[in-house]
């Protein structure tokens, strides 16, 4: 079974030459995909394509979106790096091989980083499957962005190719639908909820949305489960 390689998504970059290097360290280690969510500076630039050095077909063909939910709809399984919980209820996982094997074996991957000077935010956090930290001294965990991007990268490459380990039949994750669909699904159940007065207060709404998502996330929904919980809604408002 063909192994697809995970996506790099870095969101709000703030520095063009940490883009580049990026592009660099992904090079390095066999990964191909960059998508750009926001980059503070004009795109594309050429300060970007001078720090990739060789690695500048990479920034050349890389995607730029305007929001993060645009940028992970064709993906099934998306990994947020962060070195903060920020009391997020998600599954949580600092070791590299355990990582590695909960990876879905034929489904696209999304692993996403953001900004230097905050890291990812709690609705970046929302939208993904897994947290995984990367495990440093205590005395320093602040990583640069091209830097953890290189560690990521090339423990995936290890895994996979120098001792060609191969991720376990993870039924779970092989099954899950694309984001677009669950996004879709969750809007449509938002403006249900909405109509039958669920939401209540409006105070707390957004939360409650919240737990409802991160309730669903961690399902790991397929498609046709995903279209079973639409029809059921929509028979029991009928």
């Amino acid at each position: 079974m063909r192994l697809i390689k995970p996506s790099i998504v870095l969101i709000k970059p703030q520095l063009p030459e940490n883009i580049g290097l990026v592009a660099r360290a992904m090079d390095n280690c066999g990964l191909k995909n960059l998508i750009i969510v926001n980059p503070r500076e004009k795109w594309p630039n050429d300060i970007a394509i001078n720090a990739s050095a060789n690695s500048k077909a990479i920034i050349q063909k890389s995607k730029i979106y305007s929001s993060v939910e645009r940028a992970l709809l064709n993906f099934h399984f998306v990994i947020a790096m962060s070195a903060r919980k920020r009391f997020i209820q998600k599954p949580y996982q600092n070791n590299i091989n355990q990582l590695f094997e909960q990876f879905p074996i034929n489904k696209k991957t999304a692993i996403l980083f953001g900004p230097e000077n905050s890291g990812l935010s709690n609705e970046d956090l929302k939208l993904a499957d897994l947290i995984f930290n990367i495990n440093t001294s205590r005395s320093n965990s602040s990583l640069n962005l091209s830097h953890a991007v290189l560690l990521i990268s090339f423990a995936w490459r290890e895994f996979f190719y120098l001792r060609k380990q191969k991720p376990k039949d993870n039924k779970l994750n092989n099954k899950k639908a694309l984001k677009k669909d669950f996004y879709y699904f969750m809007d449509f159940l938002k403006k249900e909820l909405e109509e039958v007065k669920f939401l209540y207060p409006k105070t707390k709404a957004k939360s409650m949305i919240k737990n409802i998502e991160t309730m669903f996330i961690r399902a790991s929904l397929s498609k046709t489960e995903i279209q079973t919980l639409w029809g059921m809604i929509k028979k029991l408002r009928k």
